[in-house]
């Protein structure tokens, strides 16, 4: 009776990671376009109220979508060239331009008023593979002139990181 149990019991125990695994992938956003075939994916990863960033596919184009709020009904324009530099896990760094400009978007929160900056850095398979292998541990994201809106990772959300790139470029 001890003998089966405990065969039940390893049985169990080994096959969590392999349970755990299979339902890693929670997609913001998942559909198939009708006509082209072409998947459509997105993983939104909150961090706090000021900064949100995301791992955007569709079809084989692959992208991270920083989202940015700022206190203060503000004027300027991030513009198109604008860069995020990501630190990863292992200290390489990577440098990401944006492909259009981000105008605000101002909106009111607990009576207070906000600007958010969407802004959208193509990125390559290969990239989200380095990704997934490091985590990203440090984000940079440039706003106008020389600032910048900076954000350490805890090592949850670095290995969030990583398992948001490996389900990102998974078929």
């Amino acid at each position: 009776m001890k003998t089966k149990f405990l065969l039940v019991f390893a049985f169990l125990l080994f096959s969590i990671p392999t349970i755990t695994n299979a339902q890693k992938c929670k997609y913001t956003h998942e559909k198939v376009d009708e006509f082209s075939g072409k998947v459509e994916r997105r993983i939104v990863q909150k961090h706090n109220f000021y900064f949100t960033f995301a791992f955007y596919r569709l079809g084989d184009e692959y992208r991270l979508e920083s989202y940015v709020n700022i206190p203060g009904d503000q004027a300027f324009l991030i513009p198109e060239g604008s860069k995020l530099n990501l630190k990863l896990g292992d200290k390489s760094i990577m440098e990401l331009t944006s492909v259009k400009n981000a105008s605000p978007q101002s909106f009111v929160s607990n009576s207070q008023i906000y600007s958010g900056f969407a802004m959208t850095y193509p990125i390559s398979k290969e990239q989200l593979k380095k990704i997934e292998e490091a985590g990203i541990k440090f984000i940079r994201t440039y706003l106008k002139d020389e600032s910048y809106y900076d954000m350490a990772l805890k090592k949850k959300k670095i290995e969030k990181t990583k398992n948001y790139a490996s389900c990102i470029v998974k078929d």
